[in-house]
């Protein structure tokens, strides 16, 4: 059975922002629109609490972000498409649609992730140079410092929790997405890191599982090409693309050219959302996955590379996401702005004499 998503208000007073983020526009309480795409059947892992689900939607476009799972979207769905079915998994805090850090020290000469700063939350076993036997954490969700929701429109400050052992970490996320007359969302994360050791930073910006998926579509070529403005032109040009009913995770590796697509070929419906040109790329199944009625799950992400990451260390990224057809979303998500990433401040502290 599908059932629809809750949502209820929330309100939330009265905290202090981390120092990078002091400086942002302080959110107020929320008030936030009634909305409910229709979600997958239910899993026999928990799900992330209804009663703190938010949805703004316009133009057909639905999107629900969980407020105790650290405001990670849970369900993305167009009303006009697939009679609004939502394919974003929600088995747990590992999956959905977010973004996360991976942080890695040289140990020995060998890389090792010491810090896994996860938007929705905490769950799994913890690494070998955190307990040699490793413990099992139970499932925790990132705090949400304040938010607040309009119609179309949400923000949200977030405390992302280490995924290996629940801590918090000393990160801060903080998120803006706002939907267009068009149905097509903008999604805007800042990140800011307090930690006080440089580390090699890896990033998914973003990553999405999703149910029902046996294929993923990608551009062969880049909508953001000058050389092919006129595909971009055309009021219902198709865009090249190559569709691949992929194996499982990690199936294949590419380097973006500008847009990916989570597809559900029995239902006719994608998420599709831009992916910064050049970057890394992956996609695959989990086909065997022991979720009853819902395989089979897939993912997706787009990562930063590896980079060097100091103390105080700021960056953004700017990405749009909408729900379409396998016909038609090509040619909808080539026309939206390209995927940005952007260095807000990378640079080593100074050394005193």
């Amino acid at each position: 059975m599908r059932e629809r998503v809750r949502s209820e208000t929330r309100d939330v007073e009265g905290y202090k922002v981390k120092r990078a983020a002091q400086n942002l526009i302080m959110l107020g309480c929320c008030c936030l629109t009634a909305g409910s795409p229709v979600v997958a059947e239910q899993s026999t892992y928990p799900r992330p609490p209804a009663p703190e689900n938010v949805t703004i939607s316009n133009g057909g476009l639905s999107i629900t972000f969980n407020i105790s799972w650290g405001a990670v979207v849970v369900a993305i769905s167009n009303d006009k498409v697939a009679h609004g079915l939502n394919i974003v998994d929600t088995h747990d805090v590992e999956r959905e649609l977010q973004v996360d850090q991976f942080l890695h020290l040289l140990i020995e000469g060998h890389e090792s992730l010491m810090i896994n700063p996860t938007q929705a939350g905490a769950l799994g076993r913890q690494a070998f140079y955190m307990h040699p036997v490793g413990i099992r954490i139970p499932e925790v969700g990132s705090k949400v410092e304040q938010y607040k929701a309009g119609s179309s429109d949400f923000q949200a400050i977030i405390s992302p929790l280490d995924y290996d052992t629940g801590k918090p970490t000393k990160w801060v996320y903080v998120e803006d997405v706002r939907i267009s007359d068009q149905g097509v969302a903008r999604f805007h994360f800042s990140f800011y890191n307090h930690e006080t050791a440089t580390y090699l930073l890896e990033s998914e910006v973003p990553t999405l599982y999703s149910d029902w998926t046996d294929a993923f579509l990608y551009p062969t070529v880049s909508p953001y090409d000058s050389t092919l403005a006129s595909y971009r032109d055309r009021t219902n040009g198709d865009w090249p693309v190559r569709m691949i009913h992929a194996g499982r995770w990690p199936a294949g590796h590419l380097r973006s050219h500008g847009w990916i697509a989570n597809i559900d070929t029995k239902d006719n419906v994608g998420i599709f959302y831009t992916t910064p040109v050049g970057h890394p790329e992956t996609y695959g199944t989990f086909p065997n996955a022991a979720f009853s009625g819902r395989e089979p799950l897939g993912k997706s992400n787009v990562t930063t590379g590896k980079i060097t990451c100091y103390p105080e260390d700021a960056y953004s990224i700017e990405y749009s996401v909408l729900v379409s057809t396998i016909k038609d979303g090509p040619s909808l998500i080539s026309k939206q702005p390209a995927a940005i990433v952007k260095v807000l401040r990378n640079a080593p502290p100074r050394v005193s004499k």
